[in-house]
């Protein structure tokens, strides 16, 4: 699978990446950043897989899964010593559940789409029209 830097991918309005020219398939990475490496990988000009960034330590920092170019699977964050700081569930680029861990170092759910919300009655629209399976 081709790697090239960020700096060299192209996008529009509509986020679709490009490198000379045509739709990148491939890994777009940062390795430039202070703040440590970052790759996200694409599809046919969208994100498709994963993305994730690393401490300047080398320690895994973030994970998020996408599918056409929105978020879907489960998005993890972690602190320099690996521990899970935050966890989310996507589905079809929409928030399904947060959960952050608290002082006493146990993660606790601070957010959960309402069966009630339009989000929700979206979802299962998603879920029956295009079936994509589960990322992450």
């Amino acid at each position: 699978m081709v790697r090239v830097p960020d700096s060299e991918l192209e996008y529009d309005e509509n986020l679709t990446y490009r490198w000379h020219g045509e739709l990148f398939t491939g890994i777009g990475y940062d390795d430039t950043s202070p703040s440590g490496l970052s790759e996200v990988s694409y599809r046919y000009g969208a994100q498709e897989g994963p993305a994730r960034d690393w401490f300047p330590s080398g320690a895994l920092k973030g994970e998020s899964w996408f599918r056409e170019g929105v978020q879907h699977g489960t998005a993890r964050e972690y602190d320099e010593d690996g521990e899970v700081s935050s966890e989310a569930a996507y589905e079809y680029g929409i928030l399904l559940s947060r959960s952050e861990r608290g002082e006493d170092g146990q993660l606790r759910q601070v957010y959960q789409l309402a069966d009630d919300s339009p989000n929700r009655r979206l979802v299962e629209r998603f879920r029956r029209e295009r079936g994509w399976p589960d990322n992450g």
